[in-house]
């Protein structure tokens, strides 16, 4: 799953949303802690097929605070810049396991049985949840789907 961490710059909408290419976690970090750009979240949300609610659940932010920041073109704030990381780390990870960037989505959108019937786009809003997902996508790239 290695090869699927360069993709998450991908998912964000690459160098020209993000300014640059994160090389390594330390790039990563001082990039969320400053704040992802919110066109980011607008590349994230193209990339998954969501509409705003739904994106703005997924980040645990209201709506309205997700429309002034893409007024402003502004950032988000670090914990919703996280937020976002992970779930972006998420589809990309989808994406290199399921090798189809159609299923990854639809796979990340309808409820999974290996989740107790939930979606999985739905348990990437924790940590813990996001370390589940993750875990059943290894699962299946190796052959073990429960």
């Amino acid at each position: 799953m290695t090869e699927s961490v360069p993709r998450v710059a991908e998912v964000l909408g690459g160098v020209s949303v993000l300014g640059e290419q994160p090389k390594n976690t330390d790039a990563w970090m001082t990039m969320i802690e400053t704040g992802l750009p919110a066109a980011a979240a607008e590349a994230l949300k193209e990339v998954v097929g969501l509409d705003d609610p739904s994106l703005a659940v997924a980040l645990g932010v209201s709506i309205r605070t997700l429309a002034r920041t893409r007024a402003v073109r502004g950032r988000l704030d670090s914990v919703v810049s996280d937020r976002l990381y992970r779930l972006a780390r998420l589809v990309a990870i989808a994406r290199v396991v399921l090798e189809h960037d159609d299923q990854a989505v639809y796979w990340l959108t309808h409820p999974q049985p290996g989740l107790g019937d939930r979606r999985p786009i739905d348990f990437a809003r924790s940590e813990p949840g996001a370390r589940e997902v993750e875990n059943l996508l290894l699962r299946i790239e190796h052959g073990v789907y429960s």
